[in-house]
């Protein structure tokens, strides 16, 4: 099993449901284009330690190998979703955007 886990840090001019909306379109992609994920879930920062760096929103996939990962990495639907939907609400860019994949 692979988890892939994305933090993200939007600007803090952009409403809510923009963003909401951004991060739904991509887990939408689990019923539609990429089968091979397994789950997704996503939410906004809510801890109360003051270390996000300014990262205010995450989200995790999961896949059961580096294979199914690596189609959703190729897959056009994700690109175009990450470069038109996520990126330019971000604070700068893919520099506000943190991936760490790890196996469990």
């Amino acid at each position: 099993m692979i988890k892939h886990l994305v933090l993200l840090a939007f600007s803090p001019m952009i409403d809510e449901s923009k963003i909401k909306k951004s991060i739904e379109k991509l887990g939408a992609l689990k019923n539609k284009e990429v089968p091979e994920i397994l789950s997704f879930s996503y939410g906004k920062n809510c801890s109360p330690e003051s270390l996000d760096q300014g990262f205010n929103y995450a989200f995790i996939m999961e896949f059961a190998s580096e294979k199914t990962r690596d189609i959703y990495l190729k897959n056009e639907a994700h690109k175009a979703i990450a470069q038109n939907d996520i990126l330019p609400l971000l604070v700068n860019g893919i520099q506000s955007a943190i991936v760490l994949d790890y196996k469990c």
